[in-house]
Order: C-alpha cells, then structure tokens, then sequence
C-alpha cells in the first residue's frame, strides 16, 4: 500500500474510531508510527510549519522525530485514543 493510500485509511479511520476495534485501532496507529519513524520527519508539510517545528525543537533541545512523536502522542491521550498511564510507554 502506497504512501498516500494509507494516508486515506488513516484519514477514513479518524472519522469512525467509534466502530473500530480497539486491536485495529492499535495496529493502525502502530503501522502510522513506523511509517512516520521510517520516513524521518519530511512530511510534506508547508515551509512556515516546518519552520514552526525546527524552531520549537530547537527551543526544547529535542529532535523534530521527537517532538512530532510528542505532539502525537499528546494529541492522542487528549482525544481518548490511548490512556494517560500509556504515556510513560512512548518515552
């Protein structure tokens, strides 16, 4: 599967994690992890947010993998799609 085809099954999951499993949701987010992992951080993103994070992953001394994982998973617990007690688990 193509870069931009799990991009869609990741977009179409969003919008129903109330049908989905919670075993499919963990894969899913799993599969996005080291698909983010693998790929560094060239996201595609426009050059004022890529600015945007060098200049926060600067400020906190952290890498931009680092931080985007951070922001990942932050936005996850605040969403209730991982517990908070998880949080230790991803660094």
């Amino acid at each position: 599967m193509g870069p931009a085809n799990f991009a869609q099954e990741l977009l179409s999951a969003a919008d129903r994690t109330g049908e989905m499993s919670g075993s499919d949701l963990k894969a899913l987010l799993r599969r996005a992890a080291l698909v983010l992992r693998n790929a560094g951080c060239d996201l595609g993103m426009e050059a004022d947010i890529e600015e945007a994070l060098d200049g926060a992953a600067a400020e906190m001394r952290v890498s931009k993998t680092h931080l985007l994982q951070s922001i990942a998973v932050q936005w996850l617990i605040a969403n209730s799609h991982i517990p908070l007690y998880k949080m230790d688990d991803w660094g």
